[in-house]
């Protein structure tokens, strides 16, 4: 009388949701993806549970959660982290702060623009060429010495 010996599998429950979460029960498919050894695969889909570091792999590469991969309880998959209030809080004094920056250099600006526009009011810029400096020398001098008299 022959009996046929089946491989008993370990952690029966563990080796069904792998399969679930990995998309797979082909030990070259899960090797693949999961960047292992063919043995290490097969071993996993046996029932041997993987180290940390694979652990970390499949939570990275899938959306399902690391504790319902295995224990079978709570949240089949990753519910995205809200946002932290003081994240939020950061962010907008951030932004204040940036704004009252912008404001004070564009009014700096501003400021500059119109004291040169007063500057220019009061005074009368005129451009000479080299011939004309020294005639304007000449009758600036001449006024000078008649205004002395």
């Amino acid at each position: 009388m022959s009996r046929s010996v089946s491989p008993k599998i370990e952690n029966h429950e563990f080796v069904v949701r792998l399969i679930e979460v990995c998309g797979t029960a082909q030990s070259s498919e899960l090797a693949r993806m999961l960047n292992i050894s063919y043995q290490a695969a097969k071993n996993y889909l046996s029932g041997r549970i993987p180290d940390a570091k694979i652990l970390r792999r499949i939570a990275d590469r899938t959306p399902y959660s690391l504790h319902w991969l295995l224990t079978g309880t709570g949240d089949k998959f990753v519910a995205a982290k809200p946002a932290n209030k003081d994240t939020h809080l950061l962010t907008d004094a951030i932004r204040a702060l940036i704004e009252e920056q912008c404001r004070a250099i564009v009014g700096e600006f501003f400021q500059q623009q119109l004291q040169t526009k007063e500057q220019s009011a009061g005074e009368k810029i005129v451009v000479l060429s080299p011939h004309q400096i020294r005639d304007e020398k000449i009758i600036e001098n001449a006024e000078s010495i008649s205004s002395e008299k």
